[in-house]
């Protein structure tokens, strides 16, 4: 997926609550690189479910989400995925 080109402050702030849930977890999880493989290990039997890169766009909101990395993300997060989504959309709107 491509980076977006234009600054959207609302995405930003979407990426901001994705960061605050992954550091939620503990001191382990504090970088995007031990959270994907201490999560990888935990979680998904060691495949590989996202890339660095594209959850530090996802973290710096240079991108959206899509709904397959939603559902696995809100997994690593140990988040129901529909309030995770809920979550994600609310803090859109209110910062759009």
């Amino acid at each position: 997926m491509a980076e977006r080109k234009k600054y959207d402050p609302a995405l930003v702030k979407v990426g901001e609550l994705i960061t605050e849930k992954r550091k939620a977890l503990g001191h382990a999880y504090n970088s995007r690189e031990s959270f994907i493989s201490l999560r990888s290990d935990e979680l998904f039997g060691g495949e590989t479910w996202i890339s660095s890169r594209h959850l530090a766009n996802l973290e710096l909101g240079k991108n959206w989400i899509s709904i397959e990395k939603l559902i696995v993300l809100a997994a690593a997060l140990e988040e129901n995925p529909v309030d995770l989504f809920e979550e994600i959309i609310q803090t859109y709107q209110k910062y759009k």
